[in-house]
């Protein structure tokens, strides 16, 4: 049953002035600088003095699909919870990619997450993509991501020319740095000294993947340390190995990427749209000064998604989950001594009522296909090549699977005739 107009927003509205309420002068303060610090707007009841109170910026209006826009798709997996116990707990992953694989979808991503619920189903893609590969025909089968200073080089080819054979050739693989020391403990050799130049160890494992993907031998030192040449096996159907590189939004990385003529995976909530359009720009300038097309690099944005026939009934659906992952993930920065580490439970509930509010409006393709489209647009408008879509972030799986089928609408709506594919 669809919730009567205006009331989710009345609710909405009535709980966030209950927990302002219960905040200080000093909590506000450093609520609102935490706000600031993570591109959330402040509720118009939180003011400590500091800032002239100005007029609400009315919504962005809703745009429709132009002609000739064209955007792909695939689905994105990063959430399933670790601690579930029972049976069943890839049934979601499973059904989502034979339903994927028949209606179109070009790709489905799986990550590697380690020490975390959310994202605890997932701590190496490279076996989920290998069951992928046995109960899929066509969609490409990819790691978003693979933390490639965790792992030895070799063995990245190795397990990913295994999928590829099982899969008659369907995969692909975004490269990742790493973010978190903890992820470390499992780094070859002295993970917590490797840590800080783990992004330059990231594209040096990639050129090493690539030649020994390629055929080529590569020298490694023996246990005495004498080189000893080297090649991966079994030999891939692929003869390229497609690569992606995945950045927060990181200038540096994006220019990275383009040098080395890899495709990019990012996501839209971490940068502010003219930001991530300027790093889109200077991914493909660099790809053109080291010679290669511009135009081929794929620009993948991860987005949420729950596509629904009636955008507050998705509002609803989607609120307890949505909130929750963004929780857990702003949880695990903690030790880093962030803004949100230093907000108590009102404070954290404030922050992330507007980050959920943020996120539904306009960083999620969350609610009706029309008003998905919106997104989209803005996607296109950016430079982005495909939408990630991101579905397990905790709506029961049988309302995702539904979910999917309206997504598939859209999806069919921006339908590319070249039917482009890395």
């Amino acid at each position: 049953m669809s919730v009567p107009e205006g009331t989710a927003g009345a609710d909405d509205a009535r709980a966030m002035r209950e927990r302002l309420a219960r905040l200080s002068p000093s909590q506000r303060a450093v609520l609102e600088r935490s706000l600031r610090e993570r591109k959330l707007r402040a509720p118009e009841e939180l003011d400590t003095g500091n800032r002239a109170r100005g007029p609400v910026r009315p919504a962005a209006p809703r745009r429709s699909r132009r002609p000739g826009s064209t955007m792909d798709f695939s689905l994105f997996f990063f959430s399933g919870d670790g601690t579930a116990a029972g049976p069943g707990k890839y049934e979601l992953l499973l059904d989502c990619a034979r339903f994927a694989d028949r209606n179109g979808f070009g790709g489905i991503w799986v990550p590697e997450r380690h020490f975390v619920d959310f994202g605890g189903l997932y701590p190496n893609p490279s076996v989920l993509a290998a069951a992928l590969a046995v109960v899929t025909e066509r969609i490409q089968i990819r790691a978003g991501s693979t933390v490639l200073p965790l792992h030895h080089p070799v063995r990245v080819a190795e397990e990913w020319a295994v999928v590829d054979n099982l899969s008659g050739g369907r995969v692909g693989i975004s490269a990742a740095s790493g973010w978190h020391p903890d992820d470390f403990l499992l780094a070859p050799g002295d993970g917590q000294e490797r840590y800080p130049r783990r992004k330059d160890e990231m594209f040096e494992a990639i050129d090493v993947i690539r030649r020994l993907w390629a055929g080529e031998t590569v020298d490694l030192p023996r246990a005495d340390g004498s080189p000893q040449s080297v090649r991966s096996l079994p030999r891939p159907l692929q003869p390229e190995l497609p690569v992606w590189v995945s950045t927060q939004g990181s200038t540096e990385t994006f220019v990275r990427a383009g040098e080395i003529g890899a495709h990019l995976l990012t996501g839209v909530g971490a940068q502010y749209p003219a930001h991530l359009k300027d790093n889109i720009a200077a991914y493909r300038e660099a790809r053109a000064r080291a010679g290669h097309d511009p135009a081929a690099g794929r620009v993948t944005a991860m987005v949420h998604a729950f596509v629904w026939p009636d955008d507050e009934e998705a509002r609803e659906l989607v609120r307890g989950p949505l909130t929750g992952y963004l929780k857990s993930f702003l949880a695990q920065q903690d030790s880093f001594d962030s803004e949100f580490a230093k907000l108590d439970e009102a404070e954290r509930d404030v922050m992330l009522d507007r980050a959920f509010a943020r996120y539904f409006d306009s960083l999620a393709l969350l609610g009706t296909p029309d008003k998905c489209e919106s997104l989209i647009e803005d996607l296109v408008d950016l430079g982005v090549d495909e939408a990630a879509c991101l579905v397990d972030f905790g709506v029961a799986p049988e309302k995702v699977l539904k979910g999917l089928e309206l997504l598939t609408e859209l999806k069919d709506r921006y339908r590319s005739e070249e039917g482009r594919q890395p």
